[in-house]
């Protein structure tokens, strides 16, 4: 609620974005097993694993029918802190390539591995 004076004015939250959120998280997993293959440290893993952590819990506060209201303005929080999060796992200096072999990798379930371009393409 948000007050004017002394009268209460509803707010409303807007619809939670299930489907992006899950995009999101889809990234971040791409992430972690691009991490993962490329040999980055402990910490560095558990950073990213807890980024999804927290767009995994956005998705089930914002999922629960008990939480109403409050469960969805919890999880619009909790889903732009881990969106900001996500802005630190990579810059724009981070070359893709590694990150669609380990989203291919994990859609085969087999490691795939970098191959040039043909010629004259």
């Amino acid at each position: 609620m948000l007050y004017i004076g002394s009268v209460p004015i509803p707010v409303s939250v807007p619809p939670f974005p299930f489907d992006a959120v899950r995009d999101l998280l889809g990234v971040v997993r791409t992430i972690y097993a691009a991490a993962k293959e490329g040999g980055s440290s402990r910490e560095e893993l558990a950073r990213i694993a807890q980024v999804g952590k927290e767009l995994s819990r956005a998705l089930d506060l914002a999922g629960s029918p008990q939480q109403g209201a409050s469960g969805l303005s919890a999880a619009w929080k909790v889903a732009d802190r881990a969106m900001l999060q996500v802005n630190d796992l990579v810059d724009p200096l981070t070359p893709a390539a590694p990150l669609l072999m380990a989203a291919r990798s994990r859609v085969t379930g087999s490691r795939l591995t970098l191959r040039s371009k043909p010629q004259g393409r």
